[in-house]
């Protein structure tokens, strides 16, 4: 699943939500949508039925997220430097909700360091990759819409499945599931997206 890969299809959603932000600056669009994924994070970290909350907040930071640069561009008002706040925003609201599900109860610290470097250098190589003049870099097995996307179906998981799932002789909660994820596929993706770099910039023709 790589809905990244599904952009193009989903503009006319995306212009639909955007209409009645269209007068806000889009670089408030995207503060609102880092504090609300500070919310999420902080009420994933609490737990229980403080994940209904979590689960709102995640998804209408993922809608400022969608809309912001689309009103960027309806207004003309894109640029290098709103660019540049977007991404830094971004990242930050990443780090903000992976460290409420790390640190949260049925989280794991173990999994989580490797779940947050995945997370951070599959959107490093994607930024990097048009930072050195090649085309922004969406492919790999699980981009930043598949990674909200998740996080949004294991918080549903989290709150109504049982505290845990019973697994051989190992309690596996659907968190650590998740963070088990991101760690894998993280990381692979990375990986791919800096051998499509490589290859790209060794072989320009």
């Amino acid at each position: 699943m790589v809905l990244d890969s599904l952009r193009g299809k989903t503009d006319g959603l995306i212009s639909s939500l955007s209409r009645p932000f269209m007068g806000m600056n889009p670089n408030t669009i995207s503060l609102l949508s880092l504090v609300l994924a500070g919310l999420s994070g902080l009420t994933i970290w609490m737990g229980g039925v403080y994940l209904i909350a979590a689960f709102i907040f995640l998804v209408l930071s993922a809608l400022f997220d969608a809309v912001d640069g689309k009103v960027a561009r309806t207004k003309h008002l894109s640029s290098p430097l709103g660019d540049l706040v977007d991404h830094v925003l971004d990242r930050y609201s990443d780090i903000l909700i992976m460290l409420g599900f790390i640190f949260s109860v049925p989280g794991s610290r173990f999994l989580g360091i490797f779940a947050l470097i995945g997370v951070l250098m599959t959107s490093y190589m994607g930024t990097q990759s048009q930072a050195l003049g090649l085309k922004r870099n969406y492919s790999g097995i699980l981009g930043r819409a598949d990674r909200l996307a998740f996080m949004m179906i294991f918080i549903l998981i989290q709150l109504l499945a049982p505290f845990f799932i019973h697994m051989l002789l190992f309690n596996i909660t659907p968190t650590a599931i998740l963070l088990l994820w991101f760690a894998i596929a993280g990381n692979i993706t990375a990986i791919l997206r800096f051998r499509d770099s490589y290859s790209s910039l060794k072989h320009p023709y």
